[in-house]
């Protein structure tokens, strides 16, 4: 076993071990000195939070035995107040705040790569909303968000992956199995991951919100490169509810062949859920649509959307 974190979410009065930051970074060191003794090849991953004063605590203390620090995200009801806008805005605050930890990480701990672990992420909705396109649209933007932000989000991981809770993304029982749409996105930004970044440059309509602020951009994209350079994934997500986005791509610096494969997850409203009884209403559909230096495809509202361009001459 390569990577190890030492504690899980020691901030919180319900797990075991809890303490406070200063205890916890000491306790830490202690694991770690003992632990990279037996095997020096160890990834080393501890606890951080959502509180800058903890991370900056733990840095502080144990900073030079840190390879990774682990921070979770969950979401629901109670922050979004009745405004479902802010569930569609919140990956970007998340985007500013790994900004603001990689400042503390320089700061803490100069001289030394650490990355961070986003381990644990969901949301805490209704069933039947965990199941729809408005919890897909989320995790597709925050995915986005972890995509953009490497090489800093170096891993990832959505809670759960099995049952658990109603954030499984696989929902197995006795008499039946069924997966959530961001099952689907998922398979579709791994498969289509891309080991280079490209610039990508958005411009279009916006939405305000009553927490999450103004002038919010409604769609997101991020592009990459396959790691031979072949192929060109620009993933796009729809967080409109209601409307079509016509939206026009302008590449620069590449030639692409005149037609690209366009993998869409959407549905037609976020009534729409995938369950055990419709284990296929909410699914990925390909198309082939024409290509090249421009061109224009209709984004359907609340969709997720992989275009795949393969480079001219590979």
């Amino acid at each position: 076993v390569k990577y190890w974190e030492l504690g899980n979410e020691i901030w919180g009065d319900w797990v075991r071990g809890h303490s406070d930051a200063e205890t916890y970074a000491r306790n830490y060191v202690r694991y770690h000195e003992a632990m990279h003794a037996v095997d020096p090849d160890i990834e080393f991953i501890a606890v951080g939070d959502n509180d800058m004063d903890w991370n900056r605590t733990v840095l502080q203390i144990a900073g030079d035995r840190i390879d990774q620090l682990a921070i979770h995200h969950y979401y629901g009801r109670r922050q979004m107040g009745g405004d479902a806008r802010n569930l569609m805005a919140r990956p970007l605050r998340y985007e500013r705040f790994y900004k603001d930890v990689e400042k503390v990480l320089q700061e803490e701990a100069p001289g030394r790569s650490i990355l961070l672990n986003i381990n644990e992420w969901g949301l805490e909705l209704p069933e039947s909303r965990m199941y729809s396109m408005e919890a897909t649209l989320y995790g597709a933007r925050l995915m986005n968000v972890f995509e953009r932000t490497s090489p800093l989000v170096a891993l990832s991981a959505e809670s759960d992956l099995v049952n658990g809770w109603p954030g499984g993304i696989i929902q197995a029982s006795r008499h039946g199995v069924f997966v959530s749409p961001l099952y689907h996105v998922n398979l579709l930004y791994n498969r289509y991951l891309g080991r280079a970044r490209l610039k990508t440059t958005v411009e279009g309509p916006t939405f305000d919100t009553s927490k999450e602020g103004t002038g919010v951009p409604v769609l997101d994209a991020v592009t990459g490169l396959s790691a031979n350079g072949s192929e060109i994934y620009v993933k796009v997500v729809n967080t409109d509810p209601e409307s079509a986005v016509a939206t026009r791509f302008d590449l620069r610096g590449v030639k692409v062949d005149p037609e690209a494969s366009w993998h869409i997850l959407t549905a037609e409203s976020f009534e729409v859920r995938n369950g055990f009884a419709t284990p296929d209403a909410i699914r990925p559909r390909r198309k082939v649509v024409p290509a090249g230096d421009s061109f224009e495809v209709s984004l359907p509202p609340r969709s997720v959307s992989v275009i795949v361009l393969r480079v001219a001459g590979s």
